[in-house]
């Protein structure tokens, strides 16, 4: 499986019993639509995956020390999670009002609301580190993506 990013978050799904995988792209509307858990039920129908086996990593994303958001964001986030606060962080700059999403941590509640317990973040910032990746905020639209590939070895 393969998907190309620039900030949003690549999801990876593995289930060692059923030796199936699943990738997806989640942006802030992917997160807040709960993306990760429609692939967990996705892994459940296809294969007959269960939560508690899945294995998911959180890939290379905006990080939460860069990602300042606006209204429509604040609005979404607040309606899709409990404790919104917790992912709604005080903005770093005291000029600007506007919040920061820590998108990688709203992902992984999404995953673990659906049953999966083993979760893995990268801990990468696409925005920090654009010697690395390609963020599409950092370079304000002018960039390419840098690209996931999961695949199962015989």
């Amino acid at each position: 499986l393969t998907m190309n990013f620039a900030d949003c978050t690549p999801i990876l799904l593995y289930d060692p019993v059923h030796q199936a995988i699943g990738l997806g792209h989640a942006g802030w509307q992917g997160t807040v639509k709960d993306l990760p858990g429609a692939m967990v039920e996705a892994m459940q129908r296809e294969f007959g995956s269960r939560p508690a086996d899945l294995v998911a990593g959180i890939g290379p994303c905006i990080g939460p020390c860069c990602y300042e958001v606006g209204e429509v964001v604040i609005t979404a986030v607040q309606a899709a999670f409990d404790q919104p606060e917790e992912l709604l962080l005080p903005n770093p700059r005291p000029q600007s009002p506007n919040p920061h999403f820590d998108l990688p941590a709203a992902n992984r509640r999404n995953l673990q609301r659906a049953g999966v317990q083993q979760i893995e973040l990268s801990g990468l910032c696409t925005a920090c580190r654009t010697d690395l990746f390609f963020s599409h905020r950092a370079e304000r639209g002018k960039t390419g993506r840098f690209g996931s590939i999961f695949l199962l070895a015989d």
